[in-house]
C-alpha cells in the first residue's frame, strides 16, 4: 500500500471523529428534535466500520469482512431512519423495510465472500444498499419540503439551505454509489472504484470517505438549526390558548395571501366570529373554564379547514377566518356551518352547561379590495349592524 493511501485513511478516520464528536455536542444540546438520536448514530457506526476497514489491513476472515459491513450498513440505515423520523415520514413498514435490505445486504456479501469473492465485488454490492438509501433519503426530504412554500413559511422567511443541502448531499452519495456498483468484477467494466490486484481499496473510496461525513454532520446541523429557528418564529405567531395564530401574525399572513390572490386574480372571503358573553362565560367557569370553552369553540370553527385558510383569535372574543379562492357562495355555505356547530351550543365544564352565544357574518373582494385592514373593517361593521 503506497504513502499516499496511508495517509488517506490516517485523515479520513481523523476528520471523521472529529466530525463524529461534533455531531455529539450538537446531540446533547439539541435531543429532543426527532430522529437526531439516530441520524448521530449514523457516523458512530460508520466510524467503527471504517477502523474495521482501514486500521487491520486488507479483511480475509469472514468475522472480520461481516463486522465490517454491519457497521457500515447500520451507519446508512440509520442516518435513512433518522431523516425519515425527523420529517415525520418514519412508519413500521419502512423501518421493516430498511432492516430487510440491510440484513439481505450483509448476507450478500458473506455468501459472496465465501465463494472466494474479492473487496472489489463486496464494495459493488453494499454500495447498492447504499444507493437505495442515500436516494429514499433524497426524496423523503424532497417530499417534506420540496419546492412549494406554503403561506406561513412565506411569512415567516424559512430558510431551506440546510433541507437542501442534505437532500442533495445525498443524491450525489447516491449517485456515486451507482457508478461504483459498476465495478463489480462479474459487470466487465472498469471504473474509478475498480482496485487492481495489488491494492484493495481505491483512493476515490477513501476521499469520498473522507468528505462524506463533514459534509453530512455540516447539513444535519443547518437542517436543524433550521428547524428549531421555525418552530421559535411559529411559536411566537400563536395565540397561546387555541393554537391559532395572534392578531400580528394574522395580518402578515394575510398580506402575503391576499396579494398572491391579487396576481391570480382569486376571490377571497373573510368570515368574522365573535362570542357575545364571553364575560358571563368567564363569570359561571373561571378563566381556565372559559380557556377550555374557546379551545372546543376554535376546534368546531376550523373543522375541514383547507391548509391554505387561515384561522386567527383576532381578539379576546372574537375570531377571524380568511378564505383564498372562495367566493360568495362558499363563504356564505361555510357561515352556515359555523353557525350550526356552534350558536347556541352548550358545553360542559366544572359541572356547569355553558351555553355559547356567537354572532358571524362574512365578506368577500376581490381586485383592489383586497387589503387586509380594509376587509376586516368591512366585515367588522356587517357585525356591528346585526
Amino acid at each position: 500500500m503506497t504513502d499516499v493511501l496511508v495517509f488517506l485513511m490516517a485523515a479520513t478516520l481523523v476528520m471523521h471523529s472529529v466530525s463524529t464528536l461534533v455531531l455529539a455536542g450538537f446531540w446533547t444540546k439539541n435531543r429532543s428534535s426527532f430522529g437526531l438520536n439516530a441520524i448521530t448514530l449514523s457516523p458512530i457506526a460508520s466510524f467503527f466500520g471504517l477502523v474495521l476497514a482501514f486500521g487491520f489491513g486488507e479483511a480475509t476472515s469472514l468475522l472480520h469482512i461481516c463486522a465490517i459491513y454491519i457497521f457500515l450498513v447500520l451507519g446508512h440505515a440509520a442516518a435513512w431512519l433518522g431523516l425519515a423520523d425527523f420529517w415525520h415520514k418514519k412508519t413500521k413498514r419502512l423501518s421493516a423495510l430498511v432492516a430487510f435490505l440491510g440484513v439481505l445486504t450483509v448476507v450478500t456479501i458473506l455468501v459472496y465472500q465465501s465463494q472466494d469473492g474479492t473487496a472489489t465485488g463486496r464494495t459493488a454490492i453494499v454500495s447498492m444498499f447504499f444507493a437505495i438509501s442515500s436516494f429514499a433519503t433524497a426524496y423523503l426530504i424532497f417530499s417534506a419540503k420540496g419546492y412549494r412554500i406554503d403561506i406561513y413559511e412565506s411569512a415567516i422567511r424559512e430558510s431551506r439551505v440546510g433541507s437542501y443541502f442534505v437532500m442533495g448531499l445525498f443524491a450525489a452519495h447516491g449517485l456515486m454509489n451507482l457508478y461504483r456498483v459498476l465495478s463489480w468484477p462479474l459487470l466487465g467494466v472498469d471504473t474509478a472504484f475498480s482496485a487492481d490486484e495489488t491494492v484493495w481499496i481505491t483512493p476515490l473510496t477513501i476521499v469520498e470517505a473522507l468528505m462524506f461525513t463533514p459534509m453530512y454532520v455540516v447539513g444535519v446541523i443547518m437542517m436543524v438549526a433550521e428547524r428549531l429557528q421555525t418552530e421559535l418564529r411559529v411559536e411566537q405567531m400563536l395565540e397561546p390558548v387555541t393554537r391559532s395564530l395572534n392578531r400580528k401574525a394574522f395580518l402578515t399572513v394575510a398580506k402575503v395571501v391576499l396579494a398572491r390572490a391579487r396576481r391570480n386574480a382569486d376571490a377571497v372571503s373573510i368570515l368574522i366570529i365573535e362570542i357575545e358573553n364571553m364575560k358571563d362565560i368567564r363569570a359561571a367557569v373561571g378563566r381556565t373554564g372559559c380557556d377550555a370553552v374557546l379551545q372546543k369553540i376554535a376546534t368546531a370553527i376550523v373543522a375541514g379547514r383547507r391548509e391554505q385558510d387561515v384561522f386567527s383569535r383576532f381578539s379576546n372574543d372574537e375570531f377571524l377566518l380568511l378564505l383564498p379562492g372562495t367566493p360568495e357562495e362558499g363563504a356564505s355555505l361555510l357561515e352556515s356551518r359555523i353557525n350550526g356547530e356552534v350558536v347556541g351550543r352548550s358545553y360542559q365544564e366544572k359541572g356547569r352547561d355553558v351555553t355559547v352565544q356567537v354572532k358571524i357574518r362574512s365578506h368577500t373582494a376581490r381586485g383592489d379590495d383586497l387589503e387586509a385592514e380594509g376587509m376586516i373593517d368591512i366585515v367588522a361593521k356587517k357585525l356591528a349592524a346585526v
